[in-house]
């Protein structure tokens, strides 16, 4: 299913999830510029994650060569490999980034967001150490989103399509549509061979015309990022207090009062 949309009524607007969405499509274009000005390696070289380069960075021990591969988890952070996968992200943040930044506040969804990203590289790092493919996306921090929103609003609504068999809307709950996403993360590293390769990624840019790059997804990264959202979410459970602004509506059958908080 591709969401859409939660049932989640929050009084406090997304302006941090609005940033980083903004954020990703400024990147996108600044990437998409370089690459049809002839700027490949210095955009492949030094923006864009590849964990043979970072382990070399940190094996050899220099100052300079160690902070640009850190520079490099981040940038890959914010670069995406095509149309399609800055808008499938973008709208997997803009749905489920609402009641995460609500929950835990601006600045600590930030922080929270910029930490699953982080962890999610070094898993997919820690996969296969000498991978000479880049890893760019928002995904791994998305994922870390997502687990956050299962531990805090599993039980609110998500809306979206189903484009097989039939195309349908349908409605589920979140938790059965994260831990079904969850799955196939697993399902995709054991039905992977070799190197896995990007966030999603579909096709670069070149000068004259699209070039195919790597059609691979980069499953480890989904699966640290989840795992790190959701224990991040936990201890915020746990240490911090609640900010709680949305609510989960109930059925119009039910009396008002009903009306849920998150997830306990």
């Amino acid at each position: 299913m591709f969401p859409l949309k939660d049932n989640l009524r929050c009084s406090s607007p997304a302006t941090v999830t609005k940033w980083l969405i903004l954020a990703n499509v400024v990147a996108f274009i600044i990437e998409v510029t370089m690459l049809l000005s002839g700027h490949q390696d210095q955009l492949f070289g030094t923006w864009l994650m590849v964990p043979d380069k970072v382990t070399a960075a940190f094996a050899a021990g220099h100052p300079s060569l160690m902070f640009w591969a850190t520079a490099s988890i981040f940038s890959s952070m914010f670069l995406h490999g095509s149309f399609g996968h800055i808008f499938g992200n973008m709208v997997f943040l803009f749905v489920f980034g609402k009641g995460m930044e609500n929950r835990i506040g601006k600045w600590n969804y930030l922080a929270f967001y910029l930490i699953a990203g982080v962890l999610a590289a070094l898993t997919h790092w820690g996969s296969d150490p000498t991978s000479m493919i880049p890893t760019l996306g928002a995904s791994g921090a998305i994922a870390g989103v997502l687990g956050g929103y299962l531990l805090f609003w599993a039980n609110a609504t998500i809306s979206g399509f189903y484009v097989l068999p039939a195309p349908a809307y349908v409605h589920t709950k979140a938790y059965w549509f994260l831990i079904g996403w969850f799955v196939m993360q697993f399902s995709g590293v054991l039905s992977s061979v070799g190197p896995i390769d990007g966030a999603g990624v579909g096709a670069f840019f070149d000068a004259d015309k699209l070039v195919h790059f790597g059609d691979g997804v980069a499953y480890w990264a989904h699966i640290g990022g989840f795992v790190a959202g959701f224990i991040m979410a936990g201890l915020a459970k746990i240490f911090m207090p609640k900010t709680d602004v949305c609510i989960i509506p109930k059925p119009e059958c039910d009396a008002p009062e009903d009306h849920n908080k998150g997830s306990k």
